[in-house]
C-alpha cells in the first residue's frame, strides 16, 4: 500500500501496483480491472464514493503498463466533484481495488491512503498559516 499522506486538494493521483502468482512469486497478470473496481472511502465511513467519475486506468486499461508483466495502474482526480462534498479539506481516504482476479483467484486490496490538504498558492510551496506565529 502506498502512504501519501498529505496532497493538494485538486490533486491528480497516480497508483501503481504490482501483482505477483501465489506459488511462485513470479510477476503475473491481472484480469478484469475496470474503473468500477476502484472504490474510496472517506475517513471511518464504511460507505464508499458513489461516482466513478474522476477515475482512470493508466495505459488505457491499466493493465501491465509499459508492457511490464505485472505492473498496474490508476488514478484518482481529487478536483472530480461529481459526488459533491465527497473530496474535503482535512479528511483520510482510502482507496481499495475490489474484486480482480490474480493467478486465477479473486482479490481485493488497499492501494493507497492519502489526506486532502489546502491547496498549494504557487505550484510545488504548500500554503502557510502564519497566524499561529
Amino acid at each position: 500500500m502506498i502512504n501519501f499522506g498529505a496532497v493538494p486538494a485538486g490533486a491528480v493521483l497516480p497508483i501503481m501496483f504490482t501483482t505477483y502468482a501465489a506459488a511462485t512469486g513470479a510477476s503475473v497478470t491481472l484480469t478484469g480491472l475496470a474503473v468500477t473496481d476502484i472504490e474510496v472511502y472517506k475517513g471511518t465511513s464504511m460507505t464508499q464514493r458513489a461516482s466513478d467519475a474522476g477515475f482512470t486506468l493508466l495505459d488505457t486499461d491499466g493493465i501491465d503498463i509499459d508492457t511490464t508483466t505485472g505492473l498496474h495502474g490508476l488514478s484518482i482526480d481529487t478536483g472530480d466533484n461529481t459526488d459533491a462534498g465527497f473530496f474535503t479539506v482535512g479528511a483520510w481516504f482510502h482507496v481499495v481495488v475490489s474484486a480482480v482476479t490474480v493467478d486465477a483467484q479473486t482479490v481485493s486490496f488497499v492501494a493507497c491512503a492519502f489526506r486532502l490538504m489546502p491547496a498549494e498558492g504557487v505550484a510545488g510551496k504548500p500554503k502557510v498559516d502564519v497566524d499561529a506565529w
